[in-house]
């Protein structure tokens, strides 16, 4: 607990922020949105549709149907994410479910009988074996990517890598599978999550070190590792192939990509895209949802984000080939379109292949996401419902750690409470 001398010296602190903050005269949000009228977007980030920003009643918008995009499904994966064992190894264990937005059946059994799931782990140790990936049936209902990954090929951000490379396996595979299963001529699809792991991408690209692309980066020459990240990019042929929709669902955009493109360094004052998307809607009404334009990012930052050796942006799917595109990198380029929601005080990022919005209507389906945000309170029903079914609580993550029999490594945790 702070002490009472804390406590006023904090208050006389925040008092005298405050009051510095106040003489500037400025309005965040009136800065905001008069920025946002002014966009530079002749860059890396292109307006789709004119650049605007605008808010509709939240009923009138959930009693919107449109049923070329019926039915809708949603899939969502849940994770016990990465944890460190005290012999120094990571694991992640995931699985992915499918929903609709009402119970429904594949061949006599509920969607969410089926799942699809990963563990992936990393270790130094080079007792424990080398590199190794496998798919396999579980049973008739459950299919696993059994996923290990040693030091020869990942040595640094361990964490990060064997948790997205969890999701792909399990989120992914989940979606290409299942949409081949249920041989569906019209829906809309939800993924959750971004709609590409755009970091692990980078480091596919060459990696980073020292701030410059690396060529020495082993283990995105791995095949395993090059079959399981392209398998966003294969779920975004299979849609296009079939002719279906479907949108990503990032609910907690963390990028500064719209920023750091469209606005001068001297403007950039929000910590992210989604600090500064919520300032421009910060006039929503709390029975109305507000939203932005459709935009589309056609480049990426270089990681030294210096022109003297060269564009300071790039093509990052012109870097992926070894994927095996069956299409123009262009079509991959991520289209997207922000809302805000007052219920729940919310910045929600909505992602789209470019191919996709190529082969329907933008406005469609916008007003499609947005109806069915309006209907679940910030997050669709068939995403709050995969959710639920896909989750893995920690009761559960901590009895499969036990069953793993070495222990979880603590000590970074009880250090802390020693030293405080």
């Amino acid at each position: 607990m702070l002490s009472n001398e804390t406590k006023k010296a904090l208050r006389e602190q925040l008092e005298s922020f405050g009051g510095q903050v106040k003489r500037l005269g400025i309005d965040h949000r009136d800065e905001a949105r008069a920025l946002f009228k002014s966009l530079k977007l002749d860059g890396a980030i292109k307006a789709i549709t004119p650049l605007e920003y605008k808010s509709e009643d939240i009923l009138e918008l959930a009693s919107h149907k449109l049923r070329e995009y019926e039915p809708v499904f949603a899939v969502d994966g849940g994770s016990t994410r990465p944890k460190v064992l005290e012999n120094g190894t990571t694991i992640c264990a995931m699985q992915a479910v499918l929903c609709g937005n009402d119970e429904q059946e594949l061949n006599g059994l509920p969607l969410e009988a089926y799942r699809s799931l990963a563990f992936v782990s990393h270790s130094r140790r080079l007792d424990l074996g080398g590199a190794d990936a496998e798919l396999f049936d579980v049973n008739e209902f459950s299919h696993l990517w059994k996923i290990h990954i040693p030091r020869t090929y990942l040595e640094h951000e361990v964490e990060r890598v064997v948790g997205g490379i969890a999701r792909a396996a399990a989120e992914s595979y989940h979606t290409l599978r299942m949409l081949t299963a249920l041989e569906l001529d019209q829906s809309f699809f939800i993924l959750d999550g971004n709609l590409y792991p755009i970091g692990l991408y980078y480091y596919f690209a060459g990696g980073k070190a020292n701030g410059h692309f690396d060529a020495q980066s082993n283990w995105s020459e791995w095949p395993p590792a090059i079959e399981i990240l392209a398998q966003p990019i294969h779920v975004v042929e299979a849609f296009a192939e079939r002719g279906l929709a479907f949108a990503a669902l990032n609910k907690n955009p963390g990028t500064s990509w719209l920023l750091e493109f469209t606005l001068k360094p001297e403007a950039q004052n929000w910590s992210s895209d989604a600090q500064f998307v919520k300032a421009v809607l910060s006039q929503t009404k709390k029975d109305q949802l507000g939203y932005t334009n459709w935009f589309v990012q056609e480049e990426y930052s270089l990681p030294q984000r210096t022109s003297e050796e060269g564009p300071a942006t790039f093509d990052l799917f012109e870097k992926l080939r070894a994927f095996g595109l069956k299409r123009p990198a262009r079509d991959y380029h991520t289209c997207f379109f922000y809302v805000y929601d007052p219920r729940v005080l919310s910045v929600l990022k909505v992602e789209v292949p470019r191919i996709i919005l190529q082969q329907h209507d933008p406005d469609k389906l916008q007003s499609k996401f947005l109806s069915e945000i309006a209907r679940g309170k910030g997050v669709p029903p068939a995403i709050r419902r995969a959710d639920s079914r896909a989750r893995i609580t920690e009761e559960e993550a901590a009895a499969l750690i036990k069953a793993c029999g070495v222990e979880l490594d603590y000590h970074y945790d009880h250090s802390r409470g020693e030293l405080i």
